[in-house]
């Protein structure tokens, strides 16, 4: 740091406003994002586990794929690349959720597989042999025991997507980190509002990991 360097932390105050309503669409955009990602995630994780050899092989390459790609490239491929070759114009939103969705959805897929594997065989079978079907034995055997055990990967799954809803700002989407940038770019105190940048982002996990904890809890209590 610079001799003589003093953080001026009133700097903030104009720009405030702003970022606090950045913050509020990073979490909308999150909470958006992560329920399709759980949605698709688990409409994988079923067509993978479905003993169908067609449908394993044709999600296990999904989700190599969206795992092995880094969400810049993909938003990239998606947002300006399918504008090049069809003209087709995608919202800025609409293609970071998509992009954010496929990403996460490869992840929880196999936390899903991996929470329904923990159950037990032969608490399905016993299911089967008294007549319940399939469809049955999973929402209402299998699923609600495998909920306990991707819980804590799920959540930490949500972080991770909060977090990645700053790379948006590159196709100009107004979230937090974007708005921390035009702020930065008016005010030319880049410590000040990103060190403030951070503690958003260190308050908000640090909530929301106290809250899951909490949920845990009580789910321990109630099995």
């Amino acid at each position: 740091m610079a001799e003589g360097f003093v953080f001026k932390w009133y700097v903030i105050e104009t720009y405030l406003p702003q970022m606090l309503d950045g913050g509020m669409l990073t979490a909308r955009l999150a909470v958006v994002g992560i329920a399709m990602a759980l949605i698709l995630g688990l409409v994988i994780a079923l067509m993978r586990l479905s003993g169908f050899r067609f449908l394993s092989a044709l999600v296990d390459a999904y989700i190599q794929f969206f795992r092995g790609i880094p969400l810049f490239v993909s938003l990239i491929w998606l947002y300006y690349g399918l504008t090049m070759l069809t003209g087709l114009n995608i919202p800025p939103v609409t293609a970071g959720l998509t992009c954010l969705a496929m990403l996460h959805s490869a992840y929880l897929a196999e936390v899903y597989r991996a929470g329904i594997e923990s159950v037990s065989k032969g608490q399905r079978e016993a299911a089967l042999s008294v007549g319940l079907k399939r469809s049955q034995v999973m929402r209402y055997i299998i699923l609600p025991q495998a909920v306990r055990t991707v819980l804590p990967p799920i959540c930490n799954e949500f972080t991770v997507m909060l977090k990645s809803i700053s790379i948006l700002s590159l196709v100009g989407v107004d979230e937090l980190v974007r708005k921390t940038m035009f702020a930065t770019a008016q005010t030319r105190r880049p410590f000040e509002m990103y060190t403030f940048l951070a503690l958003i982002y260190i308050v908000v996990v640090v909530a929301f990991s106290r809250l899951v904890n909490l949920l845990e809890r009580r789910m321990q209590y109630v099995k």
